[in-house]
C-alpha cells in the first residue's frame, strides 16, 4: 500500500511540475513583417511577357548576385498583363506573386509597390501601359517590385 501512495504523489508530483514548466512557457511570438519567401526560381507570365501565357514555359528570372531572394527582369516587355510564380506548370496550384490591386500599372512612370503571394482566387495582374525596355526586380525578402523603364 505504501508502495501505491508513493508511486501515485510521484505521478502527482510530476505532472504537476510538467504543468508549471508549460505555463512558464507562454511568450508568444508576433512577426509583424512578411517572412522572406524562399524560393530558387521565379517565372513571369503573361502577354506582356516573352513567354505569353504558356503556364508550361513561363519565363525564368535571373537571381542576384547579392542577394539570392532577389530576381530580376531586364528585357522588353508588350503593352498588356503579367503575373509571376514560383513554380511552372500548375495555374490553380502554383503560388503567385501578384499586384495588391487588379490591373496595378508598370510604365514608364518608375515604381516600387508591395506585391502578396497567392495561391487561387482572384486573378490579380500587373498591367503593362508602355511597351519598352523595363528592369523589374521582385525582392523576396521585402515583398516589393520594382520597375524601371529604359527605353523603346
Amino acid at each position: 500500500m505504501k508502495i501505491y501512495k508513493f508511486m501515485v504523489m510521484a505521478v502527482v508530483l510530476f505532472i504537476g511540475l510538467l504543468a508549471t514548466g508549460c505555463e512558464d512557457e507562454k511568450e508568444v511570438l508576433v512577426i509583424d513583417k512578411n517572412i522572406p519567401i524562399k524560393t530558387s526560381t521565379l517565372y513571369i507570365v503573361g502577354d506582356a511577357t516573352p513567354a505569353g501565357w504558356d503556364v508550361n514555359h513561363m519565363y525564368l528570372l535571373d537571381v542576384s548576385e547579392e542577394d539570392n531572394l532577389v530576381f530580376i527582369y531586364d528585357g522588353n516587355l508588350s503593352k498588356g498583363e503579367m503575373k509571376a510564380y514560383l513554380t511552372q506548370g500548375n495555374w490553380d496550384l502554383a503560388p503567385c506573386v501578384r499586384p495588391l490591386t487588379a490591373g496595378s500599372p508598370i510604365s514608364k512612370a518608375n515604381n516600387v509597390e508591395t506585391f502578396q503571394l497567392y495561391t487561387g482566387g482572384e486573378d490579380l495582374k500587373w498591367s503593362v501601359k508602355d511597351a519598352g525596355h523595363y528592369r523589374l526586380v521582385f525582392d523576396l525578402r521585402n515583398w516589393t517590385l520594382s520597375t524601371t523603364f529604359i527605353g523603346y
